[in-house]
């Protein structure tokens, strides 16, 4: 479960900073290599960082961003 939310989340992000970083290249093939590399480099530091992080370390991590997430949402109850 961990995993496949992580990497639905990552591959989002990925996609949404390779299209701003687009939005900066003058119309024409560039942006579209823009887009590309931008949204390749940032799911390959996502899947290096998943495979080469200890899996402690990686669930500590991702428990901290669940528990940030969540704590705004409680307060209102």
């Amino acid at each position: 479960m961990p995993l496949a939310l992580f990497c639905s989340v990552m591959g989002v992000l990925a996609v949404g900073l390779g299209a701003l970083a687009a939005l900066l290249v003058p119309v024409g093939l560039g942006r579209g290599l823009v887009w590309l590399t931008v949204t390749i480099l940032v799911a390959l530091g996502a899947g290096l960082w998943w495979g080469l992080t200890p899996v402690t370390e990686r669930l500590q991590a991702l428990n901290r961003l669940l528990t940030a997430a969540q704590a705004p949402s409680k307060r209102h109850r």
